[in-house]
C-alpha cells in the first residue's frame, strides 16, 4: 500500500505540478516583459519594485491554489485506492469463506455417506449370518432325527423361510416397526402394509430406497430364524399342515407384536 502511495504521490508531482509551476512561471515573465510600454527599450525602463512584489506574489499565491489542488486530487486518488484495496479485501474473505464451507460440506457429506456406507454393511453381513442359521437349525434337526423324517425336517425349514417372508413382508414388519409420520401405538402399528412406504418417488419418477428397506432385511432374519426353532422342538411330532399355520400365525402375528412390545417402543 506504501509503494502504491509513493509511486502515485510521484506520478501526481510529475504530472500535474511541474507543468503547473513552469506554466506559473512562463505567465510571470511574460506579464513582466509585456508590461513595459511598447516600442520602449526594456532596458530603459526601471521597473517598479512594487509592482514587480506584487506580482511575484500573485504568481505565489498562484502556485499555492494549484498546491492546494494538486493536494485534494491527491488525497481523492488515495481514499479511492484504499476503497478498491478494502473491496478487495472482502471480496478474497467472501471467497477464502466460501470455499472453506465448500470444503467443509463436501468433508461433512463424505463422511455422513462413509457412516451410511458401513452401516449397510455391517447389518446386511449380519442379517446374512442369521439367515445362514437355517442351514444350521436344518442340519442339528436332520441330524437328531430317524432317516425317514428328513425330508420332512428339511421341508419345514424351507417353509419357514418361504412363508415367514411373505407373511413378514406382508403384515409382520407393520405390527412390529411400521411407523409412519410420528404414530407409535403400544400394542402394534399399522402402517408400510406390503411394504409400502419403502421408497419415495420424486416429482420427475426417480425412485429413492429408505433405511426402512435395510431395517426390513435384518429384522426379517430373525423372524426366520425364530419360527425356525419350533420346528426343531417338534421334529417328527407335527403333520406339515398343522406347522405351516404355525408358521403363518408365528411369522405374521405372534412375533411381530412380542417385537413390538420390546423393541419396537411398545408398552413393555
Amino acid at each position: 500500500d506504501q509503494l502504491a502511495s509513493r509511486q502515485s504521490v510521484g506520478l501526481l508531482r510529475s504530472s500535474t505540478l511541474m507543468p503547473m509551476l513552469r506554466c506559473s512561471i512562463a505567465f510571470g515573465l511574460a506579464a513582466v516583459l509585456l508590461g513595459a510600454p511598447l516600442g520602449v527599450s526594456t532596458q530603459s525602463v526601471t521597473p517598479d519594485p512594487a509592482d514587480l512584489m506584487a506580482k511575484l506574489n500573485a504568481i505565489q499565491a498562484q502556485f499555492e491554489r494549484f498546491q492546494e489542488a494538486a493536494d485534494r486530487e491527491l488525497q481523492d486518488v488515495r481514499k479511492k485506492n484504499m476503497e478498491e484495496q478494502a473491496g478487495m479485501r472482502a471480496e478474497i474473505k467472501e471467497l477464502r469463506d466460501l470455499e472453506a464451507r465448500r470444503l467443509d460440506s463436501g468433508l461433512d457429506a463424505a463422511i455422513a455417506d462413509l457412516q451410511s456406507a458401513t452401516d449397510h454393511t455391517w447389518l446386511l453381513l449380519c442379517g446374512a449370518l442369521v439367515m445362514f442359521m437355517q442351514a444350521g437349525f436344518a442340519m442339528v434337526e436332520s441330524g437328531s432325527c430317524r432317516c425317514k423324517n428328513v425330508q420332512n425336517v428339511l421341508l419345514k425349514n424351507l417353509v419357514d423361510v418361504c412363508v415367514g417372508t411373505m407373511c413378514w413382508w406382508a403384515f409382520g414388519w407393520t405390527l412390529a416397526y411400521g411407523i409412519a409420520d410420528g404414530e407409535n401405538n403400544a400394542f402394534a402399528n399399522s402402517n408400510q402394509v406390503f411394504g409400502t412406504g419403502f421408497t419415495e418417488a420424486s416429482d420427475d419418477g426417480i425412485f429413492t430406497p429408505s433405511n426402512a428397506m435395510l431395517g426390513w432385511f435384518f429384522q426379517w432374519a430373525f423372524c426366520s430364524a425364530a419360527a425356525t426353532i419350533v420346528s426343531g422342538g417338534v421334529a417328527e411330532r407335527v403333520q406339515f399342515p398343522g406347522y405351516l399355520v404355525f408358521t403363518i400365525v408365528m411369522t405374521s402375528w405372534i412375533y411381530p407384536v412380542v417385537v413390538h412390545w420390546t423393541w419396537g417402543y411398545g408398552w413393555l
